[in-house]
């Protein structure tokens, strides 16, 4: 049977962070970070069986190994993880519906999600975000132009 995700569509380490402006500072200055411009976007989020409007603020470093920067939001499962700064694996993905009923029959259960992304964790706290593919178009030209 072929797994479910592929190593060579993992895109970026996501880390929450209790604030946005100083962990970007911060890591500029400790790893010579460059960074996208922060973005923000309201989105229409399923967690759990409810969906609320969930207000984002991140951004994405643009030198590789990448990691994406999420400002916590409290209330929900974007906060920080206590006693790591991991908080899930970003993946690129062709069909986020198909692949993420794949993660949930492999004991990755859903969190969250959109028609775009979906959040799924399993017992051992291993989060992984499904992203879909295309979603920031050319990923590479996306960081060229907002970096």
């Amino acid at each position: 049977m072929p797994s479910v995700l592929e190593p060579a569509d993992l895109f970026h380490t996501g880390i929450v962070v209790a604030d946005l402006d100083t962990a970007l500072r911060d890591l500029t200055a400790v790893g010579g970070y460059r960074w996208t411009t922060p973005m923000t976007n309201t989105i229409a989020v399923r967690i759990g069986d409810q969906v609320r409007d969930v207000e984002f603020r991140m951004s994405y470093s643009v030198q590789a190994p990448h990691l994406e920067l999420v400002q916590q939001i409290p209330g929900t499962l974007w906060m920080p993880s206590p006693g790591t700064a991991a908080h899930h694996l970003g993946y690129f993905v062709d069909d986020v519906a198909a692949t993420s009923s794949r993660l949930d029959a492999a004991g990755f259960a859903f969190e969250a999600g959109t028609e775009v992304f979906a959040y799924h964790n399993n017992p051992l706290g291993i989060r992984i975000e499904l992203v879909q593919r295309g979603l920031f178009g050319d990923w590479t030209a996306f960081l060229a132009t907002t970096g």
